[in-house]
């Protein structure tokens, strides 16, 4: 699961290690973890197991300050920030990449140790205990991505202007790596809220759905996924009702001219690039697609 604010500054992402939760975040959107905790807080077994990694003094003080018994570690990225041209046309993509690099760099470190984990982001909602989907044993024979390919994302992405979600995808199209994608009742994205919504996932990342002018928060606001009250307690109605939100949440997104249906000759594509494995998951195109985009 990954974002699509690519001209916003570092994402924020979530590395689920052997049951520790490590959040990698900046001071950008500092609301947004907060808020993220304030989800998790009621979930058995979660928030106690949390552990963050600043980008930025502010965020790593902010994080601190409200949660001072989260272990809280400082990468500090400012310096390098500051190094780029405040009038390049894509400042912020770049700043975007350098929090992707490190990512990378704190997988492959993991990946060395032996230790397999799962990365998602704070704009996730946590509707049930993902924990609970025993996903490891579902999934007995699959790698872990970055398990696999470690240093090597690390040198992509520092060659190719390309976020996290097309350079996973293009691995997991290469023969070596076994990667198996989770069924969408169990995790979605922004298009669950396109779709007939017949089933509410257990994680949903708000990767879209953002109207001009709006932050992520006000997109959370929008859909009533704020967990924190304004004098910054943590809302359990919030997270008893998600679902129903979740489910009845912005209603003007719903695609009713059929876009979402696939075609005779989608479906046709579809069979003969899994017959003969020719890429069947346009894992190569999409990332071809972005590369030509930028």
């Amino acid at each position: 699961m990954v974002g699509h604010a690519k001209h916003s500054a570092p994402v924020l992402i979530i590395l689920l290690i052997f049951g520790v939760a490590v959040i990698v975040y900046d001071s950008s959107n500092v609301d947004v973890v907060l808020n993220h905790i304030c989800n998790l807080r009621f979930i058995p077994n979660t928030l106690s197991r949390l552990v963050a990694i600043a980008f930025d003094e502010n965020a790593e003080l902010a994080l601190r300050q409200k949660h001072p018994m989260i272990p809280n570690v400082l990468i500090d990225l400012k310096p390098l920030v500051d190094y780029l041209d405040p009038g390049m046309q894509n400042r912020g993509y770049l700043i975007y990449t350098l929090a992707l690099v490190v990512h990378a760099k704190i997988c492959a470190s993991l990946a060395l140790r032996g230790i397999d984990f799962w990365s998602m982001h704070q704009d996730t909602l946590w509707t049930q205990n993902f924990d609970l989907m025993n996903v490891e044993d579902r999934y007995p024979d699959s790698n872990l991505l970055f398990d696999t390919i470690g240093n090597e994302v690390e040198s992509y992405m520092l060659s190719y202007q390309s976020p996290d979600s097309s350079i996973m995808t293009y691995l997991c199209g290469h023969h070596h790596y076994k990667c198996q994608f989770l069924p969408q009742w169990m995790v979605s994205s922004y298009n669950y809220f396109e779709g007939p919504r017949e089933n509410v996932p257990i994680l949903i990342q708000l990767d879209g759905g953002k109207r001009p002018g709006e932050s992520k928060m006000d997109v959370m606001r929008r859909g009533r996924f704020v967990f924190r009250h304004d004098n910054g307690t943590c809302d359990e109605r919030t997270f008893y009702k998600l679902r129903e939100y979740v489910k009845f949440g912005f209603p003007d997104a719903i695609r009713k001219d059929g876009s979402l249906k696939e075609n005779l000759y989608s479906k046709t594509l579809y069979v003969l690039k899994n017959l003969f494995n020719i890429d069947p998951g346009n894992r190569k195109f999409y990332l071809t697609i972005h590369q030509s985009l930028i």
